[in-house]
């Protein structure tokens, strides 16, 4: 792992993580970043109304020795608050998804309320957005695919769907699903076109290009 520390948290701040992962790193399932910026790291465990059965199976270590544990934590630096991340063995990539509810329904209510409060674009902060598959997918590996977003679609009915350039133009993708909040943090240069009405299409030709408005 790089000397230099990859994550904005503190790197003594404490994780909970599910205790089969200290011996075996490879039995990694999924990672949780809560509202509050704190890591949940799981084998696939979920976890349980039952505290005794949580202290069986979990426990808790600084973020700097979960992050020596598995060093591919390195590559979420930028995953926003209130989102999950799979873990794929096999292709040594990250799954992302938008975390939804809570166990405590009330604090849920208070800052979902916060969040709309502060949103200053289109839309809603938790409304769901379309988004090309690879977007929603982080590589760990030597080989670094450009992950940013090519096209920026209003439907005539207010949903958005977001296009990336690893999709080859006038060619069928795949889409999943994200909040729209998360959608533009995770990739922050989408802000200034959130202003899209409805039937609005915004394109560039390159990661650097300026938004053009091409429909609407």
């Amino acid at each position: 792992m790089s000397t230099e520390w990859p994550l904005r948290q503190d790197p003594e701040g404490p994780v909970i993580i599910a205790l089969a992962l200290v011996n075996d790193p490879d039995a990694l399932g999924f990672v949780v970043l809560d509202d509050e910026d704190d890591w949940f790291i799981s084998d696939g465990t979920e976890l349980s109304d039952d505290v005794l059965v949580n202290r069986e199976s979990f426990g808790k270590m600084s973020l700097r020795e979960a992050v020596e544990l598995l060093p591919q934590l390195g590559a979420l630096a930028d995953l926003p608050t209130g989102m999950a991340a799979d873990w794929d063995p096999e292709r040594r990539t990250w799954l992302l998804s938008s975390v939804t509810g809570s166990d405590d329904e009330d604090e849920d209510v208070r800052l979902l309320a916060q969040r709309r409060a502060a949103w200053k674009y289109e839309g809603s902060p938790d409304d769901e957005a379309q988004i090309s598959s690879g977007l929603t997918e982080i590589p760990t590996g030597p080989q670094q695919p450009v992950r940013a977003v090519r096209q920026v679609v209003r439907e005539q009915d207010g949903t958005w769907l977001f296009v990336g350039f690893e999709v080859p133009e006038a060619e069928d993708f795949e889409v999943e699903g994200l909040e729209l909040e998360h959608v533009a943090n995770l990739y922050p240069d989408v802000r200034s076109v959130l202003k899209a009405a409805p039937g609005q299409v915004y394109d560039r030709a390159t990661p650097d290009s300026d938004w053009e408005l091409v429909e609407g």
